[in-house]
């Protein structure tokens, strides 16, 4: 009987962004077709798929098109998370989301970063972790994201969101690179060829 081959440990990772991006996001144009990330390789929190009627819009969809003007961007992927924890509240998210695309001046990565955060503060419960230990509460909100951030976002936008967590006094340089160095660890940049 053959033993099975060990896994190497870049198995375990997700893909990574191109080489002449190495620090920006993994998705590559065309950005859609996408099924939703919390099924196949990730990107927000999973939700109970045994519950037969649930709206598509809950549980994150296949997104097969874009209607906005120029075709698909990294934000749509958005669509693709789940909304079932914010409750009838969902569409609070998809407002707020929608005053982020329409900011102007700003890069699309700075968006999506915008966008995750504003989804993850809006539950009480992550409010509180965040307030009782800033570093601790932005690296839970790493655990929840960080696969959509490598995937819409990459390391550059969450170093710029950190930075302007830093400018608001929530995170001394310190934390920033014990934060990027957290993040770092759960996508294996260490393994990608450079």
């Amino acid at each position: 009987m053959e033993e099975p081959r060990p896994r190497s440990p870049t198995s375990r990772y997700p893909t990574p962004p191109p080489a002449d991006a190495p620090l920006g996001p993994a998705a590559r144009y065309p950005y859609l077709p996408m099924s939703p990330s919390h099924l196949g390789d990730g990107g927000g929190p999973a939700i109970d798929e045994s519950i037969a009627a649930v709206p598509s819009h809950i549980t994150g969809a296949t997104i097969t098109y874009s209607c906005r003007p120029g075709g698909p961007y990294l934000f749509d992927l958005l669509g693709t998370l789940p909304l079932a924890e914010y409750g009838v509240l969902s569409w609070e998210i998809i407002d707020r989301e929608d005053k982020i695309w329409e900011s102007d001046d700003v890069k699309e990565e700075h968006k999506v970063m915008h966008a995750l955060w504003a989804r993850w503060i809006f539950v009480q419960a992550n409010r509180n972790k965040f307030i009782a230990n800033y570093v601790k509460g932005v690296k839970a909100f790493i655990d929840t994201y960080w696969r959509m951030i490598h995937k819409a976002a990459g390391w550059s936008a969450l170093r710029f969101f950190l930075f302007v967590l830093l400018a608001n006094n929530f995170l001394s340089s310190h934390d920033v690179a014990q934060v990027l160095l957290y993040y770092q660890n759960l996508t294996g940049m260490d393994h990608w060829a450079t």
